[in-house]
């Protein structure tokens, strides 16, 4: 992709997203945990499965926060997004970049800052359109707010990996079902 293209597309994708959450209903299931969690004034990492990043990027901006995005394309045009929006991007991936992009996530995490992650990155199949896609072009945006894990007080590894996903699952379940209640 050409670097006016990308541009374009991130400058059309933020206007985008402001037209779509002007003419949509928004709702924040479980909001009194975000100000609970930052009341702690201790580091906060946000999770959203990848598929879902959009709104969150969207619904958190004003919170100064931090996030991590890959080197490709498509994480070009979501970080440039992003940055317009007030978000401060980390840029790295597993496989490129990783290293740096991770310490940086630490320093922010060490300054008790915020930092936005999907931690199960792109998947496939492209271009197939999932039944998820088409529900949320019904005119309703909901955020969850899983309930808050202290990574400080577990000490395996394995163990918050579990719960992080339990969280997110729990979180994405909830979201559903409101939404198909709605339907």
């Amino acid at each position: 992709m050409s670097r006016l293209k990308v541009v374009m597309s991130a400058f059309l994708g933020r206007w985008f997203l402001r037209a779509v959450f002007f003419l949509n209903r928004q709702t924040v299931l479980n909001g009194q945990r975000w100000g609970e969690v930052l009341s702690t004034g201790r580091p906060v990492l946000i999770c959203c499965w990848h598929g879902r990043l959009l709104f969150p990027v969207f619904r958190w901006w004003r919170e100064g926060s931090h996030a991590l995005a890959g080197l490709h394309e498509d994480a070009e045009i979501i970080s440039r997004i992003a940055t317009k929006l007030g978000w401060s991007m980390m840029r790295g991936s597993s496989s490129r970049g990783g290293r740096q992009a991770y310490r940086q996530l630490l320093q922010a995490l060490e300054e008790k800052g915020r930092v936005f992650i999907t931690p199960d990155g792109p998947r496939g199949p492209e271009y197939v359109v999932k039944e998820g896609s088409v529900k949320s072009a019904g005119g309703r945006v909901v955020n969850v707010l899983g309930e808050p894990i202290d990574a400080g007080a577990i000490s395996e590894g394995k163990e918050l990996e579990k719960m992080l996903r339990d969280a997110m699952n729990e979180a994405q379940k909830e979201a559903d079902a409101w939404i198909n209640r709605e339907i």
